[in-house]
């Protein structure tokens, strides 16, 4: 697989695209169930990780923007924050890929999840026109085949003044990673993956906004933020290694301080 960069957005998308049951696949009762160092899912599995997480800071900042009403979690797995969501007085809706975690949702906490991928066909159907005030996107819109077609959708459904809060990776957007990307260009080397690819495409703060944009959003907010040195995941060389790991320091205090170089960014548009 190698990434390709639209010239007119700057999205980057890896190419050949996976197919969908390749997509529904990845995401079968494994991928939550199982814990794995060389994964994101660290030491433990997703449904111990999430069980007892505490989703009132994310919640507050919802709220700055929208204080009550219909909110909609696209790749909601287990339900957790929804469950957090509805305790504090919101009407929620989830939509899974996964049939287990879907399944495990409804049964464990008596959600209103539809167990599908997102798409067109269930714009103006199991998903009401111009119904929610939010929509919440936790590490999801990076494993989408056309994330702004979908960001199209979303803006379809959401009322006026209404927000879509997306959180992404962009670790391309770390010192290391242009660093290490000059490297491979120079040395004529290529970069291999070692994960399946769960991430389709690569944003960084600039593609993000002009995605809100395509899709018709008024108005977005970007924010950066990065990884302290001592969360993050290490698994190459260790060569490679020690040198993420010494330019994740200046990185992490670039960003905390000056909001540029960050590894992990939260997208907020209005319609």
């Amino acid at each position: 697989m190698w990434g390709i960069k639209c010239t007119k957005c700057g999205l980057i998308t890896i190419q050949p695209q996976p197919s969908a049951d390749e997509i529904t696949e990845m995401y079968a009762e494994q991928y939550f169930t199982t814990a794995d160092k060389k994964t994101h899912h660290g030491e433990h599995d997703y449904i111990t990780s999430t069980a007892q997480a505490d989703y009132s800071p994310i919640i507050n900042s919802f709220k700055k923007y929208v204080s009550h009403g219909n909110f909609l979690e696209i790749g909601c797995a287990t339900g957790s924050l929804l469950v957090q969501l509805r305790n504090s007085g919101f009407n929620v809706t989830g939509i899974e890929i996964s049939e287990f975690a879907a399944n495990t949702a409804r049964e464990k906490h008596g959600l209103n999840i539809i167990n599908a991928s997102f798409n067109s066909q269930l714009i103006g159907n199991e998903l009401p026109l111009n119904h929610f005030d939010a929509i919440y996107l936790g590490d999801v819109l990076e494993h989408f085949t056309n994330p702004i077609e979908a960001l199209e959708d979303m803006h379809k459904i959401l009322k006026k003044g209404g927000y879509v809060f997306a959180e992404v990776p962009t670790t391309l957007n770390l010192i290391s990673s242009r660093l290490a990307f000059v490297y491979y260009r120079l040395s004529g080397k290529k970069m291999t993956m070692t994960l399946p690819p769960y991430h389709l495409t690569e944003f960084f703060p600039a593609s993000l906004r002009k995605s809100f944009k395509r899709a018709g959003f008024e108005k977005s907010i970007i924010k950066q933020y990065c990884k302290h040195p001592k969360t993050i995941p290490l698994r190459h060389s260790f060569i490679e290694n020690a040198a993420k790991l010494m330019l994740q320091y200046p990185n992490y205090f670039l960003t905390k301080y000056f909001g540029i170089l960050g590894d992990r960014m939260t997208g907020i548009a209005k319609k």
